[in-house]
């Protein structure tokens, strides 16, 4: 080092603020994305904290979304799933919900590991994390060969754990994701198998409409096969599904009535 040079860096700091303009985040993304990503692999939580929750606010909208995960915004995320800081896990968590709309980002990230990830947020005390994580595999799940992924990672258990949580939100994801994994052939015999029948069918007597909606829907996909017809049937699901078919919402008639089909004509 030359006699002028100064023995400390020169100071290098990354406005987050700056990222508010239309243009901001994308130049914050491509310029600084490896600056971020030591930030998020920093013990510096308020940092990650910013970081997170920029991009979980601006993954809401879909240009971003694309946007986010083509400039590498997933391996930054993905890490701070692990945090020890819960703050940083549910902002971190809200974020890839969010991403996980696009239906590029589903296979990526699930490319990228982050199944996996999710699931292990399923286990956390904190119900803002289990709802975000819930809603996030409910996206992802939404993806054909990610239902499969989903269940070999473990994620029947968990989902259907949360799914007898007293917390309606986290109730509703949770759900929602389960609805989605049913539709395919191993997984709707894994989730009654492993007991997920029971608080489906609970949710489905809820005064909630969105979590009888969820429910109407898994007990639709759920009444495919025919060996979940008759626990249906002996858990009493023909007198709910039958009240879910009497709701003012079209849309939880609708499922309920499908449902009803599939147990009356064994299909």
């Amino acid at each position: 080092m030359g006699q002028g040079d100064s023995k400390h860096p020169e100071k290098d700091e990354i406005e987050l603020e700056d990222a508010d303009s239309e243009e901001g985040l994308t130049k914050l993304l491509r310029v600084h994305l490896s600056r971020l990503i030591v930030y998020a692999e920093s013990a510096d939580t308020h940092l990650q904290r910013q970081v997170a929750e920029k991009l979980a606010n601006e993954a809401v909208k879909p240009e971003r979304q694309v946007q986010i995960v083509e400039l590498g915004g997933l391996r930054l995320l993905l890490p701070l799933t692990q945090s020890a800081d819960s703050d940083v896990q549910r902002l971190a968590a809200h974020a890839l919900a969010n991403l996980s709309v696009n239906s590029d980002n589903q296979v990526t990230m699930a490319e990228e590991g982050g199944i996996e990830m999710l699931i292990a947020l399923l286990s956390s005390t904190n119900e803002h994390i289990q709802r975000q994580s819930s809603k996030a595999l409910a996206n992802l799940g939404v993806n054909v060969a990610n239902k499969e992924k989903i269940a070999v990672a473990g994620g029947v258990a968990p989902l259907i754990e949360l799914a007898r949580s007293t917390n309606a939100s986290v109730r509703i994801e949770a759900i929602a994701a389960l609805a989605n994994l049913a539709v395919n052939d191993n997984n709707e015999v894994e989730i009654v198998d492993k007991g997920g029948l029971e608080p489906i069918l609970d949710g489905a007597q809820s005064p909630s409409i969105d979590l009888q909606s969820q429910c109407a829907r898994a007990l639709r996909n759920l009444s495919v096969n025919p060996q979940n017809q008759a626990k249906i049937k002996q858990l009493g699901g023909v007198v709910i599904l039958q009240d879910l078919q009497n709701s003012q919402n079209e849309r939880i008639a609708q499922q309920a009535g499908r449902a009803l089909q599939n147990l009356q004509s064994g299909k």
